[in-house]
């Protein structure tokens, strides 16, 4: 039997082209998903102050927000060193703190309620009591954190030396990291009065979606010159439901 070798070999040519024709069409699919996904990877921010910016925009709209707070060495309260505190917060001016203080070896609670413009305060193996008004002022109150016109909203924008750091990721949600100094007075009003003795660096974290604030590490003097400490504050649950209870102030 005679076998067509011209057909055979017109037959693999085409074959072999419909390959090659394949595999440019495979790689330059390739190369625009390579492209598609470079142009819609995360850049950085031309201006890390605007990032902070919008950071300030989008906590001046909370209505609720919980806050874990960490403090380095040498941080104390009415003669105890802290060490945490965790707050539920609903504004403008509602709160319920714990703070982890150390006496000696130990780790104890020191809860702080702040409802309807009264200040409650349970010292450790003690009931609530409510605190007068003139020593309430002396009391930490989380909520001038977010104070308009002097917290968050207010002074995030305002630092000096402000330099993109890079994107992270904080909780499972892209961030933008900015460095940042503050001075003294952007801080006191910041901390309700709290004055550092000179600048703090701060390294904030903000969402990159929703521009909330999820992370701030404060580096300075924060309680005395020459004496550099340090607090990190993450926040979460933001404006979740958030009940603030007046306590108790009869005897467990």
């Amino acid at each position: 039997m005679a076998v067509d070798v011209r057909h055979q070999s017109s037959v693999s040519g085409a074959s072999l082209l419909q390959m090659r024709e394949i595999f440019a069409w495979s790689g330059a699919l390739a190369v625009t998903g390579i492209a598609l996904a470079c142009s819609n990877a995360p850049s950085a921010p031309s201006d890390p102050t605007a990032v902070l910016r919008q950071a300030a925009q989008a906590m001046a709209g909370l209505h609720s927000v919980s806050a874990d707070v960490r403090f380095g060495p040498g941080i104390t309260v009415e003669g105890l060193a802290l060490s945490s505190a965790t707050s539920k917060i609903q504004l403008p001016g509602d709160s319920d703190s714990v703070f982890k203080v150390k006496q000696g070896d130990f780790l104890l609670d020191l809860r702080v309620v702040t409802t309807g413009g009264h200040v409650f305060v349970r010292l450790p193996f003690a009931n609530f009591t409510e605190v007068p008004p003139a020593q309430a002022k002396q009391i930490p109150d989380v909520t001038t954190l977010f104070d308009l016109h002097s917290g968050l909203p207010a002074v995030l924008p305002a630092g000096k030396g402000t330099t993109y750091v890079g994107m992270e990721q904080v909780e499972g949600v892209d961030s933008d990291k900015i460095s940042t100094t503050y001075s003294a007075d952007q801080l006191g009003q910041l901390l309700g009065g709290i004055k550092p003795a000179g600048d703090v660096k701060a390294t904030v974290w903000a969402g990159r979606s929703d521009h909330y604030v999820r992370k701030v590490i404060l580096s300075g003097p924060l309680v005395e010159a020459g004496k550099v400490v340090q607090v990190e504050v993450n926040l979460r649950a933001f404006n979740q439901a958030v009940v603030i209870a007046t306590p108790s102030l009869s005897p467990a």
